[in-house]
């Protein structure tokens, strides 16, 4: 079972809501851009895609915030791969095939605000975009993520080089053949 003592992963969410609305300056630049991207360790060179860099940015602002450390293991990176291989390897990961099947209590006991949603792309072979769950229901999730564009007016498109920081509703079909979650108990 898990618990709901999450006071990092419930602080960076609190700050993603806070900043839904943040746009780029540029392709892949501007002032809080540029933030996100100097948060990731190794730093991401100027103009990289954002959306793993904003998640790191937020658990390290939530972190600090609070005056906590959290899972020195977890990543650190702006490579959104390095995050489903870290919950694979630590019994963190809820595979989209698993969502899709539970009922609505059931997966609102596996999922939570806070924990992370990746997107699997078959024309990159691998995961290829990340954000926070907001909201956990029996259809899929709602989300905020970086690097995206708002919601388009056709269903189930995802959108991993978008101009900013956004609220989207997300199916469970979005997330690919290979997506998944990471659950965040820190």
């Amino acid at each position: 079972m898990r618990t709901d003592n999450r006071p990092i992963a419930l602080k960076a969410l609190e700050f993603a809501r806070n900043n839904i609305g943040v746009v780029e300056v540029g392709n892949n630049a501007g002032p809080a851009v540029r933030a996100y991207q100097e948060s990731c360790v190794p730093p991401l060179p100027a103009g990289s895609p954002w959306c793993a860099a904003v998640v790191r940015f937020r658990l390290k602002q939530a972190a600090t915030a609070l005056g906590l450390v959290y899972d020195k293991t977890f990543p650190r990176t702006g490579w959104t791969p390095d995050y489903s291989r870290w919950a694979k390897q630590n019994n963190k990961w809820v595979s989209v095939s698993s969502a899709r099947i539970m009922s609505e209590d059931g997966i609102k006991l596996v999922l939570k605000p806070g924990d992370l949603g990746l997107f699997y792309f078959s024309s990159l072979g691998r995961i290829g975009h990340i954000g926070v769950i907001e909201e956990v229901n029996d259809w899929g999730v709602v989300m905020i993520e970086g690097n995206t564009s708002p919601e388009p007016s056709y269903a189930d498109e995802v959108e991993r080089d978008g101009d900013g920081y956004y609220r989207k509703v997300r199916h469970w079909a979005e997330f690919g053949k290979f997506g998944g979650f990471v659950q965040i108990d820190f």
